[in-house]
């Protein structure tokens, strides 16, 4: 097993790309510890770490708060042992255009997806900075390299997301800290369901996506655990699109 004797915090793991990197890293021998906003969602993910033979906890914290993210942190070390690896996957769908997107909407999602990134990293990197060692997988989107329409406080904040990676890779190489990020294309979770449905059906995403399908939590999952595992162990800053193709066709 790649990741016998880690312990990794997945922010957002209650459902969706987080659930899938904690279920595929505990078979791969990590313990788990598991964020959500939601309670309930983390506990069931839980349960299923559990049926696989580790240890796992369930954290109700808001990333974007500080002090929720340094309990959090510590619990996890306090009662797992460490904090090896980290996968910032935790998201919220809040759409709509730039003139008629509520202002809170936009101070929202900007809070989750990128400054819940920089707390839970500067809370985890303290950990992996004094041993000297931690892996750290970021979930951007291709949406950051294409654009697009009703969308712009996602894009804006997966483009510094990708920007932060770059930066937290170069400052923390020293210390063997290994900092990459993975961007995604659709991937079928219940945040895309409820986002894309009101705009374009499946068979009509599927279209834009040269190998014709949606992605599953899977498939990130496996590109996480080879930018978390020993495989990947002279690669740092790099983003990774896990898109069907999309990008490399215009996202057409």
């Amino acid at each position: 097993m790649k990741l016998e004797g880690k312990v990794a915090l997945i922010a957002g793991a209650g459902s969706g790309i987080g659930q899938g990197c904690a279920l595929m890293f505990a078979r791969e021998g990590a313990d788990i510890a598991v964020n959500d906003i939601d309670l309930a969602a983390a506990e069931k993910t839980v349960a299923a770490v559990e049926k696989l033979g580790r240890r796992a906890i369930a954290l109700k914290a808001d990333v974007a708060e500080a002090d929720e993210v340094e309990a959090m942190v510590e619990r996890t070390i306090d009662e797992l042992g460490g904090v090896h690896i980290l996968v910032n996957s935790a998201g919220v769908s809040l759409g709509g255009s730039i003139i008629e997107q509520k202002i809170e909407d936009w101070d929202r999602l900007v809070n989750i997806l990128l400054r819940g990134t920089y707390l839970c990293s500067r809370f985890a990197g303290g950990w992996m900075v004094a041993n000297r060692t931690g892996k750290i997988v970021n979930i951007a989107s291709i949406q950051a390299m294409l654009g697009g329409s009703n969308m712009n406080a996602y894009i804006a904040s997966k483009a510094a997301v990708v920007a932060l990676t770059r930066a937290m890779a170069a400052e923390w190489a020293q210390y063997g800290i290994n900092v990459n990020c993975i961007a995604p294309g659709l991937i079928d979770t219940p945040m895309t369901q409820h986002s894309v449905a009101k705009f374009m059906t499946p068979e009509r995403l599927k279209a834009h996506i040269p190998m014709n399908r949606m992605g599953t939590p899977e498939d990130i999952a496996n590109a996480a655990l080879f930018l978390v595992s020993e495989d990947s162990s002279f690669i740092t800053g790099v983003t990774l699109p896990v898109d069907g193709g999309t990008l490399n066709a215009g996202g057409h």
